[in-house]
């Protein structure tokens, strides 16, 4: 590589490397939880085998099994990267930027390969590295897929440009296994590659830099054989995963309830949309509900239609222009990469989200500065650019600020939005978890006050007027129920809870808080001397004990439940063996060495006891409340050996 084109590459590179570096040192945030921090499945080397035989979700949870989702080098790249950076979220920010930095280096040296000077490629990489709406690709950790995809998108069209063909298949077979974007820059390249002429005419004189007549794919038939492998190989690899002839393409993941002609119109709406804020990146906000009702689906009748005479006026171009290599590519990548909007029942819950348009704004970013080198002079195509950028450059910044935090997430996402349930759930989720790490009742309390108000804010979102799924209102239903368990409210909280596994049926974690509720109120008794109520009121939290194991058997916390109300009710033999198997499971969790010691305490095994927490001492070195089990230790023994020696036997 020469030292000018190097240079070129560079250029982008070091911009877009500025303008997110400051997002290297944010958090695990929303998903990134679930999927990588939370998720033993992600955290060992084995996740890159497992994800190639895995649909993508199900590494998370194997109830997951309606995602579609099949992204296996996406995966790999989560994994490696934990394991590569001991778990810190700076590691995964850090390939964020630099995956970033890389693809802005693509779009120009894809510009470059279509014959572009290097003034035109090096402005349409600068705009792409600064454009408005990169803020949550770049910032937020799980958008980790779509920027690989996208890189590897971009060196396949480059490729795909300079009559690579066998490097165009590779590169596209590794675009679509790192996310589905890709698949319609697959149906592009095939197209270009059929639908082609034999010569191409010389790009604008503004932009060329290579011959004309250049053709774009080399062998046309070479082409073809390197791209359906690459395809054919992506099906048989989905249909291991899925083990089914559909390969994961049916699976529905929205459902939203809409009709045939609504879908449609939702479908060509996104598209108008997403046009519409690839021209003006704002406002930013993480979730964007579906309006429903008449009035919404007039608005999104009228956008529909302009979604839809855009593309189909860009698809007229690009088949009338195609002997232009900047519309073939440009224009083509642009619509391309929204193709996937189209599926309305792969969109999750909410159908516009700022990540879609990261692959298309590469396109949007070539065919803006080609406009603007047909301006008369170069410096004003210059200036032109310099106005798009700033303001982009501005949006993007801006946007990538909020993603550094969970509390500067969500409480910025229930300000934007707050007729989202997501926001409001999960910045309760947050409260309450803070609370339950606080030792200070009087703070314990205002956050869970915090976390209670945000539930019911989630559910105070009318269904009627705003798409929101089932599982949204359940953790809606549960957060709440939670939050009144923790301020003290057990009869409430138990009246949230039945609501809820009346309701849903199947809820596990309804359950549980019900039987919790049931404990703590069976607890209550005892404490007043109303024993035999006691005794009656925990036979019914048992009860619902076996009931969240029976629907959910790793549901550790209702184990941890059950065993202690069997300690409650004296029945110390059944409650040991089931805190035995829990403390074999996980000797590292203290809950489990805790209860596991106080029983063999009860039981008179005080040798036994003070060598189970040895053993934790031993296995979890690093516990935060390792000081505390120490010091229980070393009382226990000071006690024994005070002990008077027991009388022979």
């Amino acid at each position: 590589m020469s030292r000018s084109r190097f240079l070129s590459l560079l250029v982008p590179a070091v911009i877009g490397l500025f303008l997110f570096a400051a997002v290297r040192g944010g958090d695990f945030v929303y998903d990134d939880r679930s999927l990588i921090s939370l998720n033993p499945t992600m955290q060992e080397w084995s996740v890159i085998g497992q994800s190639m035989v895995t649909p993508y979700w199900e590494l998370v949870d194997e109830s997951r099994f309606g995602s579609g989702f099949y992204r296996p080098f996406g995966a790999a790249a989560l994994g490696t990267l934990w394991q590569l950076g001991d778990g810190s979220p700076a590691a995964f920010h850090w390939f964020s930027i630099l995956l970033h930095c890389a693809c802005a280096a693509a779009v120009t040296s894809l510009a470059m390969a279509l014959g572009w000077r290097r003034g035109g490629a090096i402005a349409a990489g600068v705009l792409f590295a600064v454009h408005g709406s990169h803020s949550e690709s770049v910032a937020w950790i799980s958008a980790i897929p779509e920027l690989l995809a996208t890189l590897f998108c971009l060196l396949a069209l480059r490729s795909l440009a300079l009559r690579q063909s066998l490097r165009c298949g590779l590169f596209l077979l590794a675009a679509m296994l790192s996310k589905e974007v890709a698949l319609g820059v697959w149906l592009l390249a095939m197209a270009i590659t059929l639908l082609r002429p034999k010569a191409e005419s010389s790009p604008t004189p503004a932009l060329a830099d290579a011959p004309s007549g250049t053709s774009v794919g080399g062998s046309r038939w070479l082409t073809f054989a390197s791209l359906s492998v690459a395809a054919l190989t992506v099906y048989f690899l989905r249909f291991n995963a899925f083990d089914s002839a559909a390969a994961g393409f049916d699976r529905i993941n929205t459902f939203h309830a809409l009709d045939q002609s609504q879908q449609v119109s939702l479908s060509f709406s996104l598209i108008g949309r997403y046009l519409a804020y690839l021209v003006w990146p704002w406002p930013h906000m993480p979730f964007r509900p579906l309006t429903l009702g008449d009035a919404a689906d007039s608005t999104r009748l009228w956008v529909a239609i302009g979604g839809a005479v855009l593309s189909l006026t860009a698809f007229g171009l690009w088949l009338r222009h195609r002997r232009n290599r900047t519309v073939l590519f440009g224009l083509g990548l642009l619509f391309a990469g929204l193709i996937p909007v189209l599926n309305t029942q792969a969109l999750g819950q909410y159908p516009f989200e700022e990540r879609f348009l990261y692959l298309p704004s590469a396109g949007f970013a070539l065919v803006v500065v080609a406009l603007l080198n047909r301006l008369p002079k170069q410096s004003w195509m210059w200036a032109g650019l310099l106005m798009i950028a700033i303001p982009n450059a501005y949006s993007a910044h801006s946007g990538a600020q909020h993603w550094q935090s969970e509390e500067e997430l969500f409480s910025w996402a229930r300000e934007m939005e707050p007729n989202a349930m997501t926001g409001h759930i999960e910045y309760g989720r947050l409260m309450l978890e803070r609370a339950q790490n606080e030792t200070d009742p009087l703070t314990r309390s205002r956050l869970a006050d915090y976390a209670l108000e945000a539930y019911q804010e989630s559910l105070a979102v009318d269904p009627n007027l705003y798409f929101v799924t089932a599982v949204e209102r359940e953790k809606g239903n549960l957060g709440l129920g939670d939050a009144l368990y923790l301020d003290g409210d057990f009869a409430g909280a138990g009246t949230v809870y039945r609501r809820v596994v009346d309701h849903y049926k199947f809820s596990p974690i309804g359950y549980l808080g019900l039987a919790n509720c049931r404990a703590q109120i069976a607890m209550g008794h005892g404490e007043t001397g109303h024993f035999e109520l006691a005794d009656a009121v925990m036979a019914e939290a048992l009860e619902f004990f076996d009931a969240a194991l029976e629907q959910d058997p790793n549901l550790d916390a209702a184990m941890i439940g059950k065993t202690t109300a069997l300690f409650q009710m004296g029945r110390f033999d059944e409650a040991l063996q089931l805190a035995t198997g829990l403390f074999s499971l996980d000797p590292t969790r203290l809950e489990a060495a805790q209860l596991l010691f106080s029983l063999q305490v009860e039981t008179g095994r005080i040798d036994l006891a003070i060598r189970t927490l040895d053993y934790f001492l031993e296995v979890a070195p690093d516990h935060p409340q390792r000081d505390m089990v120490q010091q229980t230790v070393d009382e226990m023994r000071r006690m024994q050996e005070s002990a008077p020696p027991s009388p022979p036997r």
